[in-house]
């Protein structure tokens, strides 16, 4: 029995590091490049797995070299590949990564074969419905969406609409359990601003989550709201720091664990990712997660007690 089955995308990433984007119509010299392993469901499905869940993915890849790769490293790091269809009239898709200094990066996509998901999203739920307990859908089309929000009742779901976000209606969220999304998701959603927004989602959404990168998390769950701060650390790469804070929450929220807690494991998750690059590398395990949790829990009791002798 799995504990999540993530739907979406896999991708090669091909990132360069620069040291700012070019202007239009312009060129900058890269100081490096690399070649990893991405897309949104990938990245979540690789974190949940390294957190020590049963994870597994439901996507398509062509039938290339990039798709047996992008198979081979998902198997590599635990996560159950037998519902990704590899599929002969795509190729696998591609994503063109540009990340600056400052570790923020802009993105061109390239979706390949993930175009082709909901040709077998059906199909695949089927044969996942009996064997998993949470469906994440991840950057999914509405079509993709709405397939999986008919079979209510057979799984909690959990949605991330990601760069999909503008083809959804409010209504099309009805039921969920959890909704992850950031501030210009949440506003581009709801025609409000992300707070306003997110007290409107949570009338038929059990959690809902606005993740705000260098300022925190903020949940409302309830009828209850909750705000952490993000932690402090040398950022070097913030690709894939949204899919590793989904892949920490769901994990603490499999576990049953309390709600800040469960926004702590995902801001945690995402601060450890972002000080290495690319999308998946430095994704924590839950030993180092935990670790992680320890010693800033000591750090901040340190400071505290420092500022109350002051």
């Amino acid at each position: 029995m799995l504990d999540v089955i993530a739907l979406g995308n896999i991708n090669i990433d091909l990132s360069f590091y620069v040291d700012a984007a070019p202007a239009h119509d312009a060129e900058v010299f890269a100081h490096g490049f690399t070649r990893f392993h991405g897309g949104s469901a990938a990245n979540f499905s690789a974190g949940v797995a390294k957190l020590g869940l049963r994870s597994g993915i439901l996507a398509c890849v062509g039938n290339d070299l990039d798709g047996e790769e992008a198979i081979d490293a998902l198997r590599g790091e635990g996560v159950i590949t037998e519902f990704i269809r590899r599929v002969d009239d795509a190729v696998t898709g591609t994503v063109c990564v540009i990340v600056e200094g400052d570790g923020s990066r802009r993105m061109v996509a390239y979706r390949g074969a993930n175009a082709l998901l909901e040709r077998i999203a059906g199909e695949g739920m089927e044969r996942a419905s009996s064997s998993s307990r949470m469906v994440q859908l991840c950057n999914v089309s509405r079509n993709v969406l709405k397939r999986v929000m008919r079979h209510g009742g057979r799984w909690k779901v959990s949605v991330d609409p990601g760069g999909s976000v503008g083809e959804l209606e409010v209504e099309d969220l009805d039921g969920a359990s959890i909704v992850l999304l950031n501030e210009s998701e949440c506003e581009t959603l709801t025609g409000e601003g992300w707070s306003d927004g997110a007290r409107m989602l949570s009338e038929s959404v059990k959690r809902v989550v606005v993740k705000r990168g260098a300022d925190g998390a903020h949940m409302i769950s309830a009828g209850r709201e909750y705000t952490l701060p993000a932690y402090k650390v040398d950022v070097q790469d913030t690709t894939g720091a949204g899919d590793a804070f989904d892949a920490g929450f769901i994990s603490a929220c499999c576990r049953g664990l309390a709600e800040e807690e469960c926004l702590r494991w995902g801001l945690a998750s995402a601060a450890v990712k972002i000080q290495s690059k690319g999308a998946r590398n430095g994704l924590a395990t839950e030993v180092q997660l935990r670790e992680f949790l320890r010693h800033h829990e000591r750090v901040s009791t340190s400071n505290e007690g420092r500022q109350m002798s002051e």
